[in-house]
């Protein structure tokens, strides 16, 4: 009997140990490549057309960017929350739930340059955690677009996952 709980004991540890590194290996860190976030705005900014009033991105610009953790955030401005909608609406329309992910923009910096960046909820959980403001931190982000925000181009860059 005694043998028998500890063989189950065993198989749901095994079992818990591999579910958690399944769900690590899950996200495709290799597809991520190594950028700024200067150089990302820039590549989303020469596809916004003069006569656009909005692009949405298709080629996702995954990149991999060394930032600064500044510990401030606020909740999306509107434009950009619609932007989020409009754009999973459209090229991501079996995932809609996936716009729910982001509800907040958290302030990073990237050498002097300050991005407010639209972070996933479930990645900010453990910024509590193990983050304090000054730590040095990679993030996963992608381009989803750009609109025009009056004379400016406000591009929209998502922030997967980070790393410490």
């Amino acid at each position: 009997m005694r043998s028998h709980i500890i063989r189950t004991l065993l198989i749901i540890t095994a079992f818990a140990c591999l579910s958690a590194t399944a769900r690590a290996q899950g996200f495709p860190w290799d597809i991520f490549k190594e950028r700024t976030i200067k150089e990302v705005i820039s590549i989303t900014r020469k596809a916004v057309r003069p006569d656009d009033s909005m692009f949405l991105a298709q080629n996702q610009l995954e990149s991999k960017v060394e930032v600064v953790f500044t510990g401030k955030s606020r909740p999306i401005t509107a434009a950009r929350k619609t932007f989020i909608e409009w754009w999973v609406g459209m090229l991501r329309a079996d995932q809609k739930e996936y716009a729910e992910l982001y509800e907040r923009e958290y302030l990073y910096k990237e050498g002097d340059d300050e991005y407010w960046l639209p972070t996933q909820t479930p990645v900010t959980k453990y910024f509590d955690k193990g983050l304090k403001p000054g730590d040095k931190m990679t993030l996963y982000l992608i381009s989803i677009g750009a609109y025009r925000a009056g004379k400016d181009i406000d591009c929209v860059l998502l922030v997967e996952e980070y790393q410490k």
